[in-house]
Formats: C-alpha cells, structure tokens, sequence
C-alpha cells in the first residue's frame, strides 16, 4: 500500500514540445516570399539606371507625403491651437488666424524707443577656462624643470637655479649625489662673503 501512494505522487515529466513540420514550412515560405518581395524591389530600383535618383525622390515622397499632406491641411485651416498646444500652452479651443493676426505675428520686430541690444548671453552656460588651466600647467612645468637645474644651461648666470638657491638647489644635490655615487670627491661650495 505505501509503495502504490509513493508512485502515484511522483510526477511525470512534461515531454519536450516537437516542432510541427508544417511551422517550419510556413515559416520558410514566410521568409521567402519577404527576400523575393525585398529582390524586386530592388532589381526595380537599381534597373533605373541613371533615373535612380529621382526614385529615390519617388521613394522619400511615398513614405513622407502622406504626413506632409496632412500636415498642409492642418496648416491650411490656419489654427495656432496645436502648435500652441504642442508648446504647453493647453489651447483646447481654435484659435484661428485672420489676416491682421497673421501679419502682427510675421512683422520684423523693432526694439522700443529706449531699448538697446544686450549681446552678451546673461543665461549662457558657463564655460571651464581650460585656457587657463593649461597656462598654469605650463607654468608649473617650466618651474619644476628650473627648480630641477634643467634650464641652466639656456639661463643667463644670474637667473640659475644653483646660483640662486646656492647649495639647496635640487640640480646640485643631484650633481653632487651623481659624484659621490661614480666616486669622485665631492668639493664644498665657498661660503659667499655677507655684507660685501
């Protein structure tokens, strides 16, 4: 008796769904007649020749002009409603344009008496002064190889960096750590006479 309940609570497997031979027929007759259908077309469009350009103008006002006419038409009506609508404005109604509507709406504007130009952007975004930051680099630079004794030799005597920072100069430190490590005697600096 408990062997027959413990088989029965064991559940089958669900077998695994066969592709139907008749989905795979469809859907090869689907993809060719979509590649023949897409071979046409172009064979048409390429059998143009010379006149491929204008077909290709043939092709953009098939698939353009129907939103172009109806654009028109909306336009034709003359009604600032969904253009005003489309801007936030929440315009429900018509509004349409009359004539003197439309000409106050196209007149080149004039600037009031009183009123003078402003060229400078107060709302622009402000711009980083990567300008400026590539001169303080430079800068940066130009003192660090000075500081190292590298522009010595380019220097008049008197704007050195031995000469004015004398033996605290990181190029004679270097030139003196150089001398020691080949061997060389090292020979002190002479002591600058103070008050003369």
């Amino acid at each position: 008796m408990p062997t027959r309940v413990a088989s029965r609570s064991r559940k089958k497997k669900p077998e695994p769904k066969k592709i139907d031979v008749g989905t795979v027929a469809a859907i090869g007759v689907a993809v060719g007649g979509i590649a023949t259908f897409l071979s046409s077309i172009l064979a048409m469009f390429f059998g143009l020749g010379v006149w491929m350009p204008v077909g290709f103008l043939g092709l953009l006002l098939a698939i353009s002009g129907p939103s172009m006419l109806i654009a028109w038409l909306k336009l034709r009506q003359r009604n600032v409603g969904p253009i005003l609508d489309a801007n936030g404005w929440s315009v429900n109604a018509m509004a349409r344009i009359n004539v003197p509507f439309g000409a106050a709406l196209t007149q080149v504007a004039v600037l009031p008496q009183g009123a003078r130009r402003q060229l400078r952007d107060p709302f622009a975004e402000k711009r980083r002064p990567w300008a400026l930051y590539v001169i303080l680099l430079a800068l940066l630079a130009v003192a660090g190889l000075w500081y190292l004794g590298r522009l010595d030799l380019y220097l008049p005597a008197r704007m050195r960096a031995q000469e004015l920072l004398g033996r605290d100069s990181s190029a004679q430190l270097h030139d003196s750590a150089r001398r020691a490590q080949a061997g060389e005697t090292v020979k002190e600096p002479a002591a600058h006479p103070v008050g003369k």
